[in-house]
């Protein structure tokens, strides 16, 4: 998993990665996207930077993440609106995806347990 930090703790890595730390100048420069463009995206709903003393943008890792896929919607001719769709449909599939995991480990954990009670009833 690539979300997992050297401690094995993928919460912590998860944790890590929502942490405001970078201005939007810097943003501006890891990602390319001038500042302006930023604001659209945000003025947009496309992704909601934390605030600093209630007023300097600090983006995250993943605001980053976001940032990116955005960038490269944008360029496939995309516009806020199919983005912003697009961002969303992305989310519930990772939700979805995320329920099944843990319905499937869970059927797994039930199927375990049965064949060892069926173990011991045969013996």
């Amino acid at each position: 998993m690539g979300n997992v930090s050297r401690t094995g703790n993928a919460f912590e890595s998860e944790e890590h990665r929502r942490i405001p730390k970078y201005s939007i100048g810097v943003v501006s420069r890891l990602i390319g996207i001038p500042p302006q463009t930023l604001r659209r995206y945000e003025e947009a709903g496309l992704l909601d930077p934390a605030r600093h003393d209630g007023k300097n943008r600090l983006y995250s890792d993943e605001n980053l993440t976001i940032l990116q896929e955005i960038a490269e919607l944008a360029e496939q001719g995309i516009n806020v609106v199919g983005i912003r769709y697009i961002l969303q449909m992305r989310q519930q599939v990772f939700s979805l995806q995320q329920e099944m995991l843990e319905i499937r480990m869970s059927l797994e954990r039930e199927y375990v347990r049965i064949n060892r009670e069926d173990n011991s009833a045969r013996k």
